[in-house]
């Protein structure tokens, strides 16, 4: 009878402590699934417009080129260099994101019709604010009106660029060869996607790009692009992002699971 009391005491003990272990995977189990869910990351891809190019014209320093359907970046048949800027607004993506990967796509509208050259193109991230305007890119543009960009000036009586011609980080944001009419997609660099980061978390750095030829002192690689007035042709940036969660109420579910699970394994213990 002893014999029989103590095996049925041992079998007892075996099954609760079984139990208990179970339990406890249970709760593991729970808690992980929990935390698992609440920070399950989404990624997500934006396709965006500019809300400001412009041409920087060298001929005629003082006019502004902000307002047509095409801007320029090249040196011309005639002379004078010419260089494009434009300004994407990433306050439209959502807070608490990462930037996985940025490409900006431009289509070329118009290339010197006898001996046009072909040449790779830079994109710079440009350091001073600067005003589109409202003047036509044809005919080498109109004089500026206060505060619009020109050549010699970001913001025309109120702020001239340091250096002619546009002020930016002499590093290379993204480049690419461009040769006739068509598209080009500047693909996704670590720089393309510092700057989008940069200018997502801090819009008051946002200047946008300035668009440049590499031979812009050669004959003929003018290139005129479709600027955002041109509608579906105009540039588009594409932005693939992670959204990062902040904590919320899964999060404090999984830490009430936790104190479960550790008021439970202190009860068992106590009862050992």
């Amino acid at each position: 009878m002893l014999a029989a009391k103590t095996h049925l005491t041992f079998a007892l003990a075996l099954w609760y402590k079984s139990f208990m272990i179970s339990r406890k995977a249970c709760y593991a189990s729970a808690v992980c699934a929990l935390l698992a869910f609440e920070f399950r990351l989404s990624a997500d891809t934006v396709t965006l417009r500019p809300v400001a190019d412009a041409t920087l014209f060298e001929a005629s320093p003082n006019n502004n080129l902000g307002d047509d359907g095409t801007f320029m970046a090249g040196l011309r048949p005639k002379g004078g260099r010419s260089r494009g800027l434009l300004r994407f607004d990433l306050t439209r993506l959502p807070a608490n994101i990462v930037i996985n990967s940025a490409a900006l796509t431009l289509t070329v509208t118009t290339t010197p019709p006898i001996f046009p050259a072909s040449s790779t193109f830079d994109l710079h991230r440009v350091t001073q604010a600067w005003v589109e305007g409202n003047k036509p890119s044809s005919y080498g543009g109109m004089p500026a009106s206060l505060g619009e960009v020109t050549w010699n000036s970001a913001l025309t009586s109120e702020a001239r660029w340091q250096n002619p011609g546009g002020d930016f980080v002499p590093t290379v944001t993204a480049s690419h060869f461009i040769a006739g009419n068509g598209s080009y997609a500047f693909n996704s660099t670590p720089n393309l996607v510092s700057d989008v980061q940069t200018w997502h978390d801090d819009p008051a750095s946002n200047f946008g790009w300035i668009l440049m030829s590499e031979s812009e002192g050669v004959s003929r690689t003018v290139r005129r692009f479709a600027s955002r007035e041109s509608g579906s042709q105009g540039p588009s940036l594409v932005v693939n992002f992670t959204v990062v969660p902040e904590p919320g109420t899964l999060t404090l579910l999984g830490i009430g699971s936790v104190c479960v699970l550790g008021w439970t394994r202190c009860r068992s213990r106590r009862m050992r």
